[in-house]
């Protein structure tokens, strides 16, 4: 007797473990080269990562900044920094599997994240395995895991706050790792900023009003913590609203940016609505018409998973409409913080993926929370129909997951390498190749290879760039000098094309270049080399 009981807690201890494997398989494989090349944003984002790591500057020469200033309006910094040790231990070089793994890793720590914080928060093992199995084949997910972009760190460091939040209101040493995660949060993604202090709010007033916590020393070490890594954001928001100037240490700068994104955010009820309308319309129809950013029929959370949204909200707005007359603490209000959270983002911004992307896995979650209820109700007619519920739903999603995933690694793979500009690496090295061996000084490439994938692809440092670079618009080059001397020019100017020079070209330019000049063709990229006499 004893024996059974011991193999039964086995296996249902190993189901997490497989379904986190699972989770970790499906974001790990094949990451190298699916997506295949790098996608614009991915590649400066890498680009600078080897320029901190080398020289400690960005593309504008600001020394170790708090937000670079990538295509004028920068981006958030995290993600460079977490680049920076792998690219030393690669021996200063980047690599697209290197690239990549901060995404990928984040993602399947989030997994597990996920699976804690709602096995703590509400004392139930078979939610958070729904939680975990849900995210873990999730294809928003899935796919956001796989290259590269900052922003899409931010939904897995919210998950990390607040998973050490829930966790602190019973060991109050976890509110310190807390306080530490949501203020990396904010190092993820700028749209984010307003909802941290709004969430983080509602669920300290919750708990105090509830008597989960009160305010103590580990309450104020890490409220400190937040407040002193939110400190330069700050002082980044006063210098880009022109309230102060720069700010130019040897170890840090807080940058005037070209193109400040402030502007973007939604101050007008008007722009809110309209904003709120495109994020329902994204949500309903699980297609922004971008072909990189999600794979149809699939969407972010298959079909089925609307349902169960739908499901779940509603479950989870009962429990907490009752709680609240009978004056009962509800470990759903934290949920509903999270989604509060991403919805106020929709009003701010314009959806389009990751623009909202802090309300995604808070949907995923709410999605578990429908199948769970959904799979308790039909267990209170007869137990059994709740395994019997329980094994009919994974078997469908399982089978959603299998299609997707054939489709992901055929079609989507061919669709994506246009996007992602499979190709222009080897072109770059091929080039470089070529120059050396003819004695030829130019490259001139095809604008729409652009320009952060050739600074990351040749390498080149940035005080080279800062030296050489002569500007279209800036920030935008028209071309700079590599570290040999090479001089990559940005942009064709086909009625004058030289016989003198290299060419990285689209393949619909052909026809321009196969008289004079000898092609040789990576994917649907073409280097032409001028022919010999």
């Amino acid at each position: 007797m004893t024996d059974k009981k011991i193999t039964k807690f086995s296996l249902t201890d190993l189901l997490p473990l497989c379904i986190l494997l699972l989770g970790a398989f499906l974001r790990l494989i094949c990451l190298d080269s699916v997506p295949g090349g790098m996608h614009q944003d991915e590649s400066f984002v890498a680009w600078n990562g080897f320029a901190l790591l080398q020289e400690g500057m960005d593309s504008a020469g600001h020394r170790f900044p708090v937000y670079m200033a990538d295509w004028g309006d920068g981006h958030s910094a995290l993600y460079v920094w977490l680049l920076m040790p792998l690219f030393a231990l690669n021996g200063g070089h980047f690599s697209p599997f290197l690239s990549r793994l901060p995404q990928a890793a984040v993602s399947v720590f989030t997994l597990y994240s996920v699976y804690c914080l709602i096995k703590c928060l509400f004392k139930n093992k078979r939610l958070a395995l729904w939680s975990l199995f849900l995210l873990a084949i999730c294809p928003w997910h899935i796919m956001m895991s796989r290259w590269g972009l900052d922003a899409n760190l931010a939904p897995g460091f919210l998950i990390f706050g607040l998973t050490f939040f829930v966790k602190g209101l019973e060991q109050k040493k976890y509110l310190l790792l807390s306080g530490f995660f949501y203020g990396l949060s904010l190092y993820c993604y700028a749209v984010i900023w307003p909802i941290v202090p709004i969430m983080l709010i509602l669920q300290i007033a919750y708990c105090l009003l509830h008597k989960k916590m009160r305010i103590d020393r580990w309450g104020l070490w890490a409220s400190l913590i937040l407040f002193l890594m939110a400190v330069p954001l700050l002082l980044f928001v006063m210098v880009n609203s022109e309230l102060i100037p720069e700010i130019s240490l040897p170890f840090m700068t807080v940058p005037k940016m070209g193109g400040y994104r402030g502007s973007e955010i939604a101050l007008t009820v008007s722009g809110m609505w309209q904003n709120l309308r495109k994020a329902l319309s994204l949500l309903w129809h699980q297609n922004n018409g971008s072909a990189f950013d999600i794979l149809l029929p699939w969407g972010l959370f298959y079909d089925i998973g609307r349902i169960f949204i739908i499901a779940g909200t509603f479950s989870l707005l009962t429990r907490l409409f009752l709680s609240f007359r009978k004056k009962e603490f509800c470990p759903e209000f934290f949920l509903f913080v999270q989604l509060l959270g991403g919805g106020i983002v929709c009003l701010l911004v314009s959806a389009v993926l990751h623009q909202i992307n802090a309300l995604y896995i808070p949907l995923v979650l709410v999605e578990a929370y429908g199948v769970w209820t959904v799979t308790e109700l039909a267990g209170r007619k007869k137990a059994q129909l709740t395994k019997i519920l329980s094994c009919g739903l994974a078997f469908v999603y399982l089978i959603c997951l299998g299609f997707f995933q054939k489709d992901y690694y055929t079609d989507y793979r061919g669709v994506v390498s246009a996007y992602f500009a499979e190709g222009v690496e080897d072109c770059v090295h091929y080039a470089l190749e070529q120059c050396s061996a003819r004695e030829i000084d130019s490259i001139i490439v095809e604008k729409g290879a652009q320009w952060p994938r050739l600074l990351l692809y040749t390498e080149t440092l940035p005080s080279q760039y800062l030296s050489s670079v002569i500007y279209n618009v800036a920030p935008a080059p028209a071309s700079f000098e590599t570290e040999d001397g090479i001089r990559i020019h940005i942009g064709i100017d086909y009625e004058n094309i030289r016989s003198e020079s290299i060419y990285i070209i689209y393949y619909i330019d052909v026809p321009d270049f196969e008289n004079d000049f000898t092609l040789t063709p990576f994917h649907d990229w073409y280097v032409a080399v001028p022919k010999q006499d």
